[in-house]
C-alpha cells in the first residue's frame, strides 16, 4: 500500500503505513507531518520484553503513550506508571520520560504534537524486512549514534532506561 500524502484525511488498517525496524521493535508509522500539515506524527509500535528508550527530553513536542497490549513501566520525572493495556500516559515535552517493556511483548500506539519526530524513527532505524520483529541477530546503531540523530530532532538523552523489574 502506498502511504497516504493527504492533509484531507486518510484511513489505515491494521499493519498499514510506513514500516520500520527500531532498536530491537518493529514500527509502523501511521501519521507524519506530511499528511498532518506538521500537526502530528503517530507510530505504532511492538515492543519485546526489554525493550526500553534511554531517559531523555523532547525539546520540541509533547509525547502521548497508549498502550495497546502487554506491560510497559513508563517513567515521566520522578513518577513510574505500571501501564498495561488501555493505560493512556501523556508527556509533555521538557519533562525527562523513559519507558521499558516488561511483558513479552507490547504494543504502544505513541503520538507527537507537532509532528517531525518521525524523522527520527527513519535516520535510526531502517525499512522492515517483513512484518513484525526483526531478526534477532539483526544489527542497529549504537547509542552514541542514536543520541546524535536524536540531537538533530531536538531530544536529549538524560539517563539510563529503566532497569528490568525485580
Amino acid at each position: 500500500m502506498s502511504f497516504p500524502q493527504t492533509t484531507s484525511g486518510y484511513g489505515l488498517g491494521p499493519g498499514e503505513g510506513e514500516a520500520l525496524w527500531f532498536n530491537g521493535g518493529f514500527g509502523v508509522l501511521k501519521a507524519t507531518g506530511d499528511q498532518t500539515e506538521g500537526r502530528v506524527a503517530a507510530i505504532e509500535l511492538l515492543a519485546p520484553r526489554g525493550f526500553a528508550s534511554p531517559l531523555h527530553v523532547h525539546r520540541r513536542e509533547d509525547e502521548f503513550f497508549l498502550v495497546l497490549s502487554g506491560e510497559v513501566r513508563v517513567q515521566h520525572g520522578e513518577d513510574v506508571i505500571e501501564a498495561v493495556a488501555g493505560s493512556f500516559v501523556y508527556g509533555p515535552r521538557g519533562v525527562a520520560h523513559a519507558f521499558h517493556v516488561d511483558s513479552a511483548e507490547a504494543r504502544l500506539l505513541l503520538f507527537f504534537e507537532p509532528a517531525g519526530v518521525e524523522g527520527f524513527f527513519r535516520e535510526g532505524g531502517k525499512p522492515a524486512g517483513s512484518p513484525g520483529l526483526p531478526p534477532p541477530d539483526e544489527q542497529f546503531l549504537d547509542r552514541e549514534s542514536l543520541r546524535e540523530i536524536a540531537s538533530r530532532y531536538e531530544q536529549e538523552f538524560v539517563g539510563p532506561p529503566l532497569p528490568p523489574r525485580d
